[in-house]
C-alpha cells in the first residue's frame, strides 16, 4: 500500500511525506540542508548529493499530488550555529523549486535558528505551529498540548531482521493512536534518527513523547514495495522477514 489515512483526513504516504488531501497540501520534515557542509566542517568529507536526491524527490510528489500547499515541519538546514555557504545556496534552491508550483509554509525546528534570515528575503514566513484542517504540526522539539498533532524531529526508523540475521534500516511513520500524535520520518537520506525497534519513553528526544503510550502504537515502515504496517513498537523485536 502507498497511503493510509491515520488522522482525520491526514494520510501518510511512502514518499516519506504526508497528505491532507482536502486541503491541498503535503508536508515534508527534517531536509537537514547542509548536512554534509557541517560534516565537512569536522573533517568527514561525502559527496554533496543530497540536495540535488531531494529536489528529484519532491519535483515526484508535486508532479504525482499536485498540491497547492507544500508545508515543511522543520530542520529544513542543519546547521545549528549559522547560515555556512552550501545550505544558503541549497535551501534557496529548494525552496525556489517549491515556489515555482505551490505555496511554501515553513514550520521552525531546533536546527533552524538562522532559517528566517533565509526566508525573509524570498518572502517566506516562519512560525512555530501551523493548525491546518484541525490538525497542529509542529516540530517537536517543545511542549504542545494540542490535538491531534503531527510531529517531527525523532527521525523515526525501524531495524527489520530476517531469517538468517541480515537486517534492513526504515524510515517510518510512528502513531500513537491513544495520544493522536504523528511522527513523521525524516526526509533527508542522511538522517540517522530514533530506532524504535526496542524504544521506551525514555528514548525518545522529544518531551511531547514522554508518557505516551508506546503499546498503542502503529508504525508503518517506508519501503521500495510501499507502506508496510509494522504493529506496535512492542512487538517490533519480535519482527523477522
Amino acid at each position: 500500500m502507498d497511503s493510509v489515512e491515520v488522522l482525520p483526513g491526514v494520510s501518510i504516504l511512502n514518499d516519506l511525506c504526508l497528505h491532507v488531501k482536502d486541503q491541498g497540501l503535503v508536508a515534508i520534515a527534517d531536509l537537514h540542508i547542509g548536512y554534509e557542509a557541517a560534516l565537512e566542517e569536522e573533517g568527514l568529507h561525502l559527496p554533496r548529493i543530497q540536495t540535488a536526491t531531494m529536489e528529484d524527490a519532491l519535483v515526484r510528489i508535486i508532479e504525482k499530488y499536485d498540491p497547492d500547499t507544500v508545508l515543511i515541519v522543520g530542520d529544513l538546514k542543519h546547521e545549528f550555529s549559522r547560515n555556512l555557504g552550501q545550505e544558503w545556496s541549497d535551501v534557496k534552491s529548494v525552496l525556489s523549486l517549491l515556489r515555482e508550483r505551490a505555496k511554501v509554509l515553513l514550520v521552525r525546528g531546533n536546527h533552524d535558528n538562522y532559517l528566517r534570515n533565509i526566508a525573509s528575503k524570498m518572502d517566506i514566513d516562519v512560525v512555530d505551529r501551523r493548525r491546518v484542517g484541525g490538525v497542529t504540526f509542529v516540530h517537536g522539539h517543545s511542549e504542545c498540548a494540542a490535538r491531534p498533532l503531527v510531529m517531527a524531529h525523532e527521525h523515526p526508523s525501524v531495524r527489520i531482521v530476517d531469517r538468517i540475521g541480515a537486517a534492513i534500516r526504515l524510515p517510518c511513520f510512528i502513531h500513537f493512536r491513544k495520544d493522536e500524535i504523528l511522527v513523521m520520518p525524516a526526509f533527508s537520506p542522511l538522517a540517522v534518527g530514533t530506532d524504535v525497534t526496542r524504544a521506551e519513553p525514555s528514548d525518545f528526544l522529544s518531551p511531547i513523547l514522554t508518557g505516551c503510550d508506546i503499546s498503542n502504537t502503529d508504525v508503518y515502515g517506508c519501503s521500495e514495495i510501499g507502506l508496510l504496517n509494522l504493529g506496535s513498537i512492542p512487538l517490533l523485536g519480535a519482527v523477522k522477514v
